[in-house]
């Protein structure tokens, strides 16, 4: 057995292309059964409302118009929350809450109204299991110098589940239809409370962490630094949400690009994120944060200038390279530097209001995006984001050169 096991870890860092934080292992499986479940259920859950409930547009656009601003607020009282009670209960309490409701979803989801309340509670009641796990990472790696190394191990974990999710859905629905897809979900989401609980090691709270006061929202708006890395956060988002929900709908729409083509452009991405982020997050570790944050951000708005020149498939291919180049600077570079500015005794209410960041992004993106689209063209929503990028970068150095008291290294 020993001659198998040993070259395993030599395996895994030529794949991965770098050493994992082993102290993140536990976070990695809870963060993995997430992304293969309930992740997996917001990508289909537009889908299923159209094909499987029968519901027109409108209503699938009024469901995400009250699905983002409802799991933002969760994603903030999650993390401020946790500061008081702790991380663990709350993602098996989330994990356990989601499995029960997508099972009603099944059972009565053919009550539009039934069905549009329960879509919008999922988001809310999965808003632990979600967003705790990065709050995690900066528990168990106290060392800023490794906490990126950390964050984009996880990330590696999480667009795994991201992979393997969609194809086992779309298995479940070939099988058994809807409800057998619905009642998949609920078994992995059970599968992740029983990680949860047997793997997973309690962090956070007051009493753990020894401080009655854990923050309040009103510490994060006094910290300057920190307003503008949510500043940074919520454009960066938005250049986010312009891949993922703006340029699919134009590129099947005015590049004539077919849905099928389309995803297997798209399918790429995850298993760039599994080959590459350890790799770019070791590479990029030389560049100052500051520049490093920027850079990052341009990289997932400038490339959409290239569509207003071309709308070939190459040219979108290229424009997704570049921007998950990007991304993946971005992600672990943005929430190190959280990790950084947020004291202990509230990092669950700082990282919590990071994760809200999302919120604003995905409600007011794609709207007006569109919206831009219908009255000036598609050239104009490119410009949009690059312009996005470049004001994100701006915020991002900002935030990092704003820090007095508690310097981040390199920058």
């Amino acid at each position: 057995m020993k001659a198998i096991a040993l070259p395993l870890p030599r395996l895994l860092r030529a794949t991965l292309g770098g050493d994992v934080e082993r102290r993140v292992f536990p976070v990695l499986a809870v963060s993995f059964t997430y992304s293969a479940s309930f992740s997996t259920f917001w990508v289909y859950v537009g889908v299923y409302a159209v094909k499987g409930l029968n519901w027109p547009a409108s209503r699938v656009g009024l469901l995400f118009l009250f699905c983002a601003p409802t799991a933002a607020v969760a994603n903030y009282l999650s993390g401020r929350l946790s500061d008081r009670i702790g991380r663990k209960q709350l993602i098996v309490a989330s994990f356990v809450l989601s499995s029960f409701n997508v099972l009603v979803l099944a059972l009565l989801g053919h009550r539009a109204g039934i069905a549009f309340a329960l879509i919008v509670v999922q988001g809310v009641i999965g808003a632990p299991a979600y967003s705790l796990d990065r709050i995690i990472v900066a528990d168990l790696v106290p060392e800023e110098e490794r906490r990126e190394r950390g964050y984009a191990t996880l990330r590696v974990a999480t667009n795994l589940g991201a992979f393997a999710g969609p194809p086992l859905a779309a298995l479940l629905i070939y099988v058994g239809g809807w409800t057998s897809f619905l009642l998949g979900l609920s078994l992995l989401g059970a599968v992740g409370a029983y990680l949860t609980t047997t793997f997973l090691p309690t962090t956070g709270g007051a009493a753990v962490c020894g401080h009655t006061d854990s923050g309040s929202f009103a510490t994060v708006v006094r910290d300057r630094p920190f307003v503008l890395l949510l500043l940074s956060t919520v454009l960066a988002f938005t250049d986010y949400c312009g891949f993922e929900a703006v340029l699919p709908v134009i590129a099947v729409t005015a590049y004539a690009l077919s849905p099928s083509s389309w995803g297997l452009l798209v399918v790429i991405s995850p298993l760039l994120v599994v080959l590459l982020q350890l790799r770019l997050t070791r590479i990029s570790a030389r560049i100052p944060t500051a520049e490093r944050l920027a850079l990052a951000i341009l990289l997932m708005g400038l490339p959409f200038l290239v569509l207003t020149v071309s709308g070939s498939v190459a040219a979108i291919g290229i424009v997704i390279a570049l921007f998950m180049v990007g991304e993946m600077i971005w992600m672990p570079s943005s929430q190190a530097v959280a990790a950084q500015l947020a004291p202990p005794e509230a990092r669950g209410t700082y990282f919590g209001a990071l994760a809200a960041m999302t919120g604003p992004a995905w409600t007011l993106a794609p709207f007006i995006a569109l919206e831009l689209r219908a009255h000036a063209g598609v050239a104009s929503v490119w410009i949009l984001f690059a312009a996005v990028a470049v004001a994100g970068s701006v915020a991002g150095i900002a935030a990092v050169k704003s820090i007095v008291a508690r310097p981040l290294r390199n920058y």
